[in-house]
């Protein structure tokens, strides 16, 4: 405990914002592992594909969930370096008890009889791989809940690394920051060098922010964040999240940033997601990346044919401190039913009006694309072809024949590589009195 308590009061928060100082009273093994960080700020994504593109647009670091084969993760190492990238690679863990499959079931683990088995399949696969220049640390789990069972394992973990590989970092994240949670680490797996904070939205992130730094007083990442989660949304009658504008997600991301730059003790971030991602039936949550013909899938095999989106832009002009030079996504203003209404109930096949409208800084002619998905499923699940709307002209679409809960995702293209998406709830019933009953004589 000695330890802990001594890197706890060792790093000033009066340092400059967005910049981190190694003070000469840490310890020697700690002092070079974050010797880096005075001149390199994590300005990173999550997601570990598209390299190239990302290097264009002031991305340094890529964030993994899995560690694949040793082969395969050198590759991409071996990618990184020759961008000038860096990469968190992380190894997916259960959580200690119940897990839940991608069907909706659930299976049990238990971290007291697998530890041993775990901690050397981990360190076969850190060997494997190696003193690679492009590993920026090692990540162990992903938001996996913090039980005493799982984070002793991960302490072995992070211990067997620092004894191979002494300069290389090793970390855990966990939702937002909650002070039990940070207290949890702290006690069970003190070995642990950074915490990475998955927190959404401003007023999350900076209190994730806020309580690290009184509670954890090490350097920290926020591993996850982006703008406003749907579980902070409005809701329609029938409990489905309302979405916000695009505009409110740009501002909110770019807040999120400036609360990240202003921490002394943050080491950067890693945005999610860059990626098309359908969480909750809709793309629009959370992806950086559009895909413009999405059908059923969270994420495409290619990236080649993935549109920027506003939240994309954004990022790239803080990383790189400068305008976007050439094509800029458009910026989706208005999603709306008849008169200005953000959700609706429909009959069976009943014509629907849209009122859309997108703002694009470079003046291009843009498209309006629709897609009528079914709601409430695991994945995105479209129920009709994409109808493409020009511009200019009424926009209607025909409610399913079948009752239900339906969301209308539109996109806004500016057929030079970027868009912007959002969505609209309607809930699809039959009247009361559709069918005519005839009395008996």
């Amino acid at each position: 405990m000695k330890f802990i308590f001594l890197i706890t009061l060792l790093f000033p928060l009066s340092a400059l914002a967005g910049s981190f100082t190694v003070p000469p009273e840490m310890p020697e093994a700690s002092r070079k592992r974050f010797e880096r960080f005075e001149s390199f700020q994590i300005k990173g994504v999550c997601g570990d594909n598209d390299m190239d593109r990302l290097a264009t647009r002031g991305v340094n670091t890529v964030r993994g969930y899995t560690i694949e084969s040793a082969e395969v993760m050198r590759k991409k190492l071996d990618h990184a370096q020759r961008l000038g990238m860096k990469m968190i690679v992380s190894e997916w863990m259960p959580n200690h008890g119940k897990n839940l499959t991608e069907q909706g079931g659930t299976w049990n683990f238990d971290y007291n009889k697998s530890a041993d088995k775990m901690v050397r399949d981990l360190i076969g696969k850190v060997e494997a791989i190696g003193d690679h220049p492009a590993i920026l640390m090692w990540g162990l789990g992903n938001e996996v809940h913090l039980d005493e069972p799982y984070l002793r394992v991960v302490n072995r973990m992070s211990q067997e690394i620092h004894k191979r590989f002494p300069l290389h970092l090793t970390s855990l994240t966990m939702i937002n920051a909650k002070p039990e949670a940070i207290a949890a680490v702290l006690k069970f797996a003190p070995d642990i060098d950074v915490l990475g904070i998955q927190s959404y939205s401003r007023g999350a992130v900076r209190g994730s922010i806020k309580n690290t730094e009184k509670h954890w007083g090490r350097p920290f990442y926020m591993s996850e964040f982006n703008a406003n989660g749907p579980w902070n949304f409005q809701k329609t009658a029938w409990d489905v999240p309302l979405d916000e504008p695009v505009t409110n997600k740009v501002n909110d991301l770019k807040d999120c940033y400036a609360a990240i730059d202003a921490s002394p003790l943050c080491l950067g971030s890693t945005v999610f997601l860059w990626g098309h991602f359908a969480v909750n039936d809709r793309p629009s949550y959370f992806s950086l990346l559009l895909d413009p013909n999405p059908q059923g899938e969270s994420g495409p095999p290619s990236f080649d044919h993935l549109l920027i989106t506003p939240q994309a832009d954004a990022m790239t002009e803080h990383f790189t401190g400068t305008p976007i030079k050439g094509n800029r996504a458009p910026l989706l203003s208005k999603v709306e039913f008849e008169n200005g209404a953000k959700s609706r109930l429909a009959a069976p096949g009943e014509t629907m009006k849209l009122t859309l409208a997108a703002e694009d800084s470079n003046e291009d002619t843009i498209d309006f694309v629709t897609w009528i998905l079914k709601s409430k499923v695991r994945k995105t699940k479209t129920v009709s072809e994409p109808v493409t709307h020009p511009p200019g002209k009424t926009t209607v679409i025909n409610a399913p024949e079948v009752p239900g809960d339906y969301l209308v995702m539109v996109y806004a293209i500016d057929n030079k590589g970027g868009g912007s998406a959002s969505v609209l709830p309607f809930k699809v019933e039959t009247p009361k009195n559709s069918i005519d009953e005839i009395a008996e004589p």
